[in-house]
């Protein structure tokens, strides 16, 4: 019993104490779709169309475009949440700065596009700003968020297909899947500790090994719009 409860602690202990802080005021972001509503605003389909929709983006230009659903960005408000949200997640590949950022805050009935400095000759603010009322707030106003961020999604794709020049920097396919490191260090030790102190019937807990792929490290340029609805 004794050896078992040592076991258990060892298993928390490392699990609790290894790793980064996760206390933040800004949310932490994964490519593409980061719906973080309670209850949440999508289904899992329509996470998925709008995934293959960035994901085609990145694809064939290496812009970044992420997605964030939030009930309310209170009490940093809408311009200062995005664009620390943009800065602390690097949306867009460093030295490129060639990201988007969509955030739509459904309590507040407020959204956001944030554009990064290598877009903002494509995506000037009257542009985006026109994306805003023609393609999302209609839709919000009738409670249809995926439509809202689909058609947003597609015109600015569209556009930085059609317009975007990355130089090059579009060779290689985007790692959306990514091996957590962190994790395999704690199920090695984990391991090691457990057969110590069992005399060698260890168990391996896996946890997880595997995550969404994060963001290249861009820059926001603070160029965008916003709007209510």
């Amino acid at each position: 019993m004794r050896k078992g409860l040592l076991a258990c602690a060892v298993v928390i202990a490392f699990a609790t104490t290894w790793g980064p802080a996760t206390a933040q005021d800004v949310p932490t972001l994964y490519l593409y779709v980061n719906d973080l509503t309670q209850p949440g605003a999508l289904f899992s389909d329509e996470i998925q169309a709008l995934d293959d929709l960035c994901f085609q983006v990145d694809d064939l230009t290496s812009a970044e475009v992420a997605i964030l659903l939030v009930n309310t960005t209170a009490p940093m408000g809408m311009n200062l949440f995005a664009v620390e949200t943009f800065e602390a997640n690097g949306i867009g590949k460093e030295g490129l700065d060639n990201g988007v950022l969509i955030v739509l805050a459904t309590d507040d009935r407020e959204w956001r596009i944030e554009v990064g400095y290598g877009l903002q000759g494509i995506l000037p603010n009257a542009f985006v700003g026109r994306v805003g009322v023609d393609n999302i707030t209609p839709h919000l106003d009738r409670g249809d968020y995926f439509s809202a961020l689909y058609e947003a999604t597609w015109t600015i794709g569209q556009q930085i297909v059609d317009r975007y020049d990355p130089g090059g920097a579009a060779e290689g396919t985007p790692q959306l899947i990514v091996i957590d490191w962190w994790a395999v260090g704690v199920s090695v030790a984990v391991f090691l500790g457990v057969a110590f102190l069992t005399k060698g019937r260890g168990y391996l807990w896996l946890g997880n090994l595997f995550k969404r792929g994060g963001f290249g490290g861009g820059r926001s340029g603070g160029g965008g719009a916003r709007g209510k609805y």
